[in-house]
């Protein structure tokens, strides 16, 4: 799934600082670090540990738990289309049979 918050957090949980995502999206520091702060805002809710820390940037545990399940949701997703897939095969299948079984009768 692709979503503004979600490729900022899943970037700077994988780099481990604001700066590294920004430059691994090709965005500036600045926009990163201000969209971040908008999110926050806009959810009321802390996504990022802010302090000046030789460490970087680490997610907050609602951050993290948020990521979970965005990947839960994935999954079942891609189990719902797996099975969509499957049953449209079967629709064509009937088509195909019923077409055959239609040939052969005349």
């Amino acid at each position: 799934m692709e979503h503004p918050l979600l490729v900022l957090l899943e970037s700077v949980n994988e780099t481990g600082s604001i700066n590294k995502a920004a430059k691994h999206l090709g965005l500036s520091y600045r926009y990163v670090w201000g969209e971040l702060k908008r999110w926050e805002s806009e959810l009321n809710t802390n996504l990022i540990v802010w302090g000046r820390t030789s460490k970087g940037a680490a997610l907050t545990p609602e951050a993290m738990q948020f990521l979970e399940e965005v990947s839960k949701t994935e999954i079942d997703l891609a189990l719902q289309i797996a099975h969509i897939k499957n049953r449209v095969e079967k629709c064509v299948s009937v088509l195909k049979n019923s077409r055959t079984m239609h040939l052969a009768t005349h």
